[in-house]
């Protein structure tokens, strides 16, 4: 009840099989964020794979577009995020669309129970915030959570669509927080759990942007001593992907630029590390 999207309800009905929560994320080590990755449960590969130098990979790769496409490809000013069914989120997941709070939205065990987003690490529940909704996020065991937009074109209800240039957004506020390599990052082009792009706000004071191909980190660009989102209070992280430029904003100001041709499209999402019951809003995927 209350769901934007219309393919689903509170009791989890599925139309694909189970997909196990994603607990099975590598730990962090320095300089290397380890475990920007879907769940490790994965629902098929993307044909062919994103980079001609990588390896075919197998079904237990997480991709959020499983089977051969082809796949709608374009700027999200053409294909705005939207469910196969209904326009739902209208761009941006407000939290807007669901009845009866509190309300679980999704878990990495209950995937599919919507079918505009994908959590594939944690959970992610509808909770009132004085007079608006808001979304609240609990990790895994091992902290992490995740969860990634999905969109479709007009007409379309199998395959998800590739954004070119795109940009992604949302809102956060926490009270504590562990301090290290955990904190709040945003992916751009996200293609395979091996191939994407990811911007980071941690809470060492780490800002960074950094490419993972074929399994593989670099790091485009970081500023080691930008510091922490404090607490308490509500910040903005947005990570736009324009051609082949990367810029990460923080609560609205330029915080650092790198420059990469390596991927061209792919999908937005949030992943939060080691922040148990922070909130988030406004989470949306717009065209830069």
């Amino acid at each position: 009840m209350g769901e934007g999207g219309g393919a689903a309800d509170e009791t989890g009905y599925r139309d694909n099989a189970l997909v196990l929560d994603g607990s099975d994320d590598t730990d962090e080590t320095d300089g290397d964020d380890g475990g920007d990755d879907g769940d490790g449960d994965g629902d098929g590969s993307l044909t062919p794979p994103p980079t001609s130098n990588c390896p075919a990979y197998g079904s237990d790769v997480y991709t959020p577009y499983p089977g051969s496409g082809p796949f709608p490809t374009g700027k999200v000013s053409t294909y705005p995020w939207r469910g196969p069914t209904t326009a739902y989120p209208n761009g941006m997941e407000d939290f807007s669309g669901y009845a009866a709070l509190p309300l679980n939205v999704e878990c990495g065990g209950t995937r599919t129970m919507r079918n505009y987003l994908d959590v594939t690490a944690g959970c992610l529940d509808a909770v009132p915030d004085a007079a608006n909704a808001v979304g609240r996020v609990q990790g895994t065991s091992a902290g992490y959570f995740r969860t990634f937009a999905l969109g479709y074109a007009p007409g379309e209800t199998s395959h998800r669509v590739l954004w070119t240039d795109q940009g992604a957004e949302y809102r956060f506020f926490y009270a504590t927080g562990a301090t290290g390599n955990t904190g709040f990052k945003v992916f751009t082009r996200y293609r395979t759990e091996y191939d994407l792009y990811v911007a980071s706000w941690r809470m060492d004071g780490v800002v960074q942007i950094q490419k993972k191909q074929c399994g593989e980190y670099t790091v485009l660009a970081k500023i080691a001593t930008y510091g922490a989102p404090s607490p308490n209070a509500w910040h903005t992280i947005r990570f736009e992907a324009v051609g082949n430029r990367l810029e990460l904003y923080l609560d609205n100001t330029l915080a650092i630029t790198a420059t990469d041709d390596t991927f061209s499209s792919g999908t937005a999402g949030i992943r939060i590390d080691s922040m148990n019951g922070a909130l988030i809003d406004d989470w949306r995927v717009y065209a830069p």
